[in-house]
């Protein structure tokens, strides 16, 4: 969980459309990226609205952690409406062409390493007890940590007391680790003093899925095209209460050089915004294109394509854990595995599908 909680919503991610995309996509297609193209672009061209999320989750191994890393040339899986790739579907030999065999039964590795895990709820689609598997960052725990060769027992609890699980349950020893929680930068120059004492008492596994926040402006406001995050200092951005703020710090730019309107609601924000009470909304922007849609306002509003902030969701394991190494070994093996194998995707976006409907 993120020290400061994040709630999510449904439906799409969003970036703004760069302008002049050089050629129309379809889903269920591979795409060539081609000059002035953006994910957002390529997402609403395939798709008809403005979700770029599932077309980064399909090609992480290629754009890597920065969505907005794509360059031209580059070959881009575009997913189906069900969430399959054309690709893979085009592989898979006919039904009547697969010969049915019988494998041995494989000996059962001994069991070496136990892996006690707590999450929460309230954190959906990603930790959610009545979720599907748990919610998506449960089953892609789940799913890494059941690759591993050399034999893991892992046990995932769900207690909804978040701020005890980093300030006694794990450290205590209660429990091995916890997730989701957003991992720090702990080469940046200046923390907060909470994400400092994450550094300071937690290692990390590797990004088990990875969020984008952004920023939304007016749509004639020219924040809305900079890529300079000091462009946005002195100006009001309404982040909803109870929700992180990560995208200035992210810019090297200190919270104290912006002022932030807190309203009860996230719809209250984008009411905000239209009426020119604050400059930008900070949200992540899979929730904040849900918002955009139900509230009708998307000719009224635009995402800045580069002042963004990447989080990673992870495991957390306490530095005084003496199997510390062999945990996070055992999950980020298991994690590559994933990655490589297609399985990673397939949970995201069955997971995805499950909670929302898509």
């Amino acid at each position: 969980m993120i020290g400061t909680k994040l709630k999510l919503g449904v439906a799409s991610s969003i970036l703004v459309m760069a302008a002049g995309a050089a050629q129309a996509q379809q889903a269920c297609e591979s795409y060539t990226v081609q000059p002035g193209d953006s994910l957002s672009g390529i997402a609403r061209s395939a798709y008809g609205d403005i979700n770029f999320q599932q077309i980064w989750d399909a090609n992480r191994s290629k754009i890597g952690r920065n969505p907005n890393s794509i360059s031209v040339g580059m070959r881009l899986e575009l997913p189906c409406a069900d969430g399959t790739l054309a690709s893979a579907a085009a592989a898979a030999p006919a039904e009547d062409a697969v010969e049915e065999t019988v494998a041995a039964p494989a000996a059962a590795p001994a069991t070496t390493l136990k892996i006690g895990l707590v999450t929460g709820d309230d954190y959906p689609p990603y930790t959610d007890e009545d979720a599907n598997g748990g919610g998506v960052v449960t089953q892609l725990v789940r799913e890494a940590l059941a690759t591993v060769d050399t034999g893991v027992e892992a046990d995932i609890t769900f207690i909804n007391d978040w701020g005890s699980h980093l300030d006694v349950l794990v450290p205590s020893g209660a429990f091995d680790g916890t997730f989701p929680w957003v991992a720090p930068d702990c080469e940046a120059g200046s923390l907060s003093e909470d994400m400092q004492a994450r550094c300071d008492n937690f290692r990390f596994a590797d990004p088990v899925y990875e969020i984008v926040t952004g920023l939304i402006t007016s749509a004639d406001s020219p924040l809305g095209t900079t890529e300079t995050y000091a462009d946005f200092e002195g100006k009001t951005i309404c982040i909803p209460e109870g929700y992180g703020a990560f995208v200035m710090s992210s810019g090297g730019v200190s919270d104290d050089a912006v002022t932030y309107e807190k309203p009860a609601t996230p719809e209250a924000c984008f009411e905000q915004l239209v009426a020119g009470s604050v400059d930008a909304v900070e949200m992540e922007l899979r929730q904040a294109a849900d918002l955009v849609s139900k509230l009708d306002i998307e000719d009224e509003v635009a995402v800045n394509n580069a002042v963004n902030a990447v989080i990673a969701l992870t495991v957390f394991v306490s530095q005084n854990n003496e199997d510390g190494d062999a945990i996070l070994e055992a999950i980020n093996t298991g994690l590559e595995n994933i990655r490589g194998n297609g399985v990673w995707f397939q949970t995201v976006q069955s997971g995805f599908q499950a909670y929302y409907g898509e």
